[in-house]
């Protein structure tokens, strides 16, 4: 089982990320770039980028409450 502070600080990488959402890679980048997506974190070095587990699946959270609001 893992705690939520451990979610929190969980990487994933675009893979996981289309995987969980079912967004094509192209598509979580455009939504990033107009805002609506949570943006990439650095890894530190090069082009190594990766999501924090918790900011997706809140977005996933915040999109399913959405379309049952309706």
């Amino acid at each position: 089982m893992t705690t939520n502070a451990q979610t929190a600080t969980r990487f994933i990488r675009i893979a996981t990320v289309t995987d969980l959402t079912g967004i094509p890679r192209s598509s979580v980048y455009d939504l990033i770039k107009r805002g609506l997506f949570p943006a990439q974190l650095s890894l530190g070095g090069g082009k190594s980028v990766a999501w924090l587990e918790s900011d997706v699946l809140e977005w996933m959270a915040e999109r399913i409450a959405a379309s049952k609001a309706v």
